[in-house]
């Protein structure tokens, strides 16, 4: 597991480095404590980018759609 020392930076030198361990037992080879999982936001950052595109277009349309059918009822 990809992570982060969850003890104290007082008392485990790996928690003050702020280190990422990657360790098989998820715990830290210096304190023994599990590991805080280290995300990876890139991936979230571009799902989120995505849904945001695609957000902005939906809107685009329907701001078109609804002109098209406004103007189209003058006609």
């Amino acid at each position: 597991m990809l992570g982060y020392c969850s003890n104290s930076p007082l008392r485990c030198e790996k928690a003050r480095s702020m280190e990422a361990l990657n360790q098989v037992d998820s715990c830290c080879p210096e304190c023994h404590l599990y590991l805080l999982p280290a995300q990876d936001i890139s991936q979230q950052l571009r799902l989120e980018e995505k849904v945001l595109q695609f957000a902005i277009l939906l809107i685009a349309f329907i701001l078109l759609t609804s002109a098209y059918i406004y103007y189209s009822n003058f006609v």
